[in-house]
C-alpha cells in the first residue's frame, strides 16, 4: 500500500500542484467584495488539484522515453514499470473529467475553462510541442501554470478583472527564471534526454543572463499590482520591494557565478518568494476589508 500510494504521488506531483493553489487563492478573496463561501474555496481547490494532478500524469505517459534516459526520473512509475501507461490514461481522463465537473457545478463554467485550458496548454503546447523542439518552451509553455488566479477570479465574479491578468503575467514572469535556475544544476540529465533547455543549447552563462532578465520583469510586476489592487496597502508595498530586492541579488549573483550551487539557492528562493507575495496579498487585502 505504502509503495502504491508513493507511486501516485510522484505521478500527480502535489508539491508541484500546491503553488497552483497557493496562486489560486487570492483570487477567490479579491475577485469579491464579500468572503466567498467555505464550500466554493474548497472544490475549486479540489477541482484546480485534479485538474492540475491530471496534466502531470498525461506529461509522464508522453514523456516516459525520455525520463528513462534521464537519472533524476527514471526511477518514475511509468518508466520503472510500476504503473502502466493504460493505467495512467485512465486515470489521468477520470481526473479531468471530475475536475471540470466540479469546477463547472459548484463554480461556473468560465473557471471551468480556465483550468481545462491550463491542462491544454501544458499537456499539448508545452510538453508535445514546445519542450522537445526549442529552448524558450518555458516561456511560451509556462502559460499553463499561470492560471492559479484566473480561476479564482473567476470562481467568485464569474469574470477575469485587470488584477487577475496582472497576477497571471506575475507568474509568467516568475517561470522562466525558476525554471531555467533548475535546467542549470540538471543540465546533464536534459543533455542525457535530449530536451534543448536553455542551459544546454545556450550554455549557463547566458542561462543567468536570461535569468537575471526575467527576474527584473516579475519584480517589476510584483510591484505593478499594488497599483493594479486598490486594495492593497503599505504592508504589500513595503514588504513586496524587501522581498523583490533579495531575488534580485540572488539573480545577480547567480549571473556573475552560473554555478550548479548558486542555481540551487536561486531556485529554492524563487519558490519561497512566489509564496509570500501571495500570503502578503491575502493579509493586506483582509486588513483593507
Amino acid at each position: 500500500m505504502n509503495s502504491f500510494l508513493s507511486d501516485w504521488n510522484q505521478m500527480i506531483k502535489p508539491r508541484v500542484t500546491s503553488l497552483v493553489l497557493a496562486t489560486a487563492v487570492p483570487g477567490l478573496y479579491l475577485g469579491s467584495s464579500s468572503a466567498p463561501s467555505t464550500l466554493l474555496v474548497f472544490m475549486t481547490m479540489l477541482g484546480t488539484f485534479l485538474m492540475s494532478s491530471a496534466s502531470f500524469i498525461f506529461n509522464q505517459i508522453l514523456e516516459k522515453d525520455r525520463d528513462a534516459k534521464m537519472k533524476r526520473t527514471a526511477n518514475r512509475p511509468i518508466p520503472a514499470g510500476r504503473i502502466s501507461s493504460a493505467q495512467a490514461w485512465i486515470v489521468g481522463f477520470a481526473m479531468t473529467f471530475a475536475a471540470f465537473s466540479i469546477l463547472y457545478y459548484f463554480a461556473n463554467l468560465l473557471t471551468a475553462i480556465c483550468a481545462f485550458g491550463a491542462l491544454l496548454a501544458y499537456v499539448f503546447l508545452y510538453t508535445i510541442l514546445l519542450k522537445p523542439r526549442t529552448h524558450q518552451n518555458i516561456v511560451i509553455g509556462g502559460v499553463a501554470g499561470c492560471v492559479g488566479p484566473l480561476i479564482g477570479y473567476a470562481a467568485v465574479s464569474d469574470s477575469l478583472p485587470l488584477p487577475a491578468w496582472i497576477l497571471f503575467l506575475m507568474i509568467f514572469l516568475w517561470t522562466p527564471a525558476h525554471f531555467w535556475a533548475l535546467a542549470i544544476f540538471l543540465k546533464e540529465d536534459y543533455r542525457d534526454a535530449n530536451f534543448p533547455m536553455l542551459p544546454v543549447v545556450k550554455g549557463v552563462k547566458e542561462t543567468g543572463r536570461s535569468i537575471l532578465f526575467y527576474t527584473v520583469l516579475y519584480v517589476g510586476s510584483v510591484i505593478a499590482f499594488y497599483w493594479a489592487e486598490p486594495s492593497m496597502g503599505w504592508l504589500y508595498m513595503i514588504s513586496s520591494v524587501a522581498l523583490s530586492i533579495s531575488i534580485l541579488y540572488l539573480s545577480v549573483k547567480l549571473f556573475q557565478n552560473p554555478e550548479p550551487k548558486f542555481a540551487r539557492g536561486f531556485f529554492f528562493f524563487s519558490i519561497l518568494h512566489l509564496f509570500l507575495i501571495n500570503i502578503l496579498i491575502l493579509i493586506d487585502h483582509s486588513i483593507a476589508a
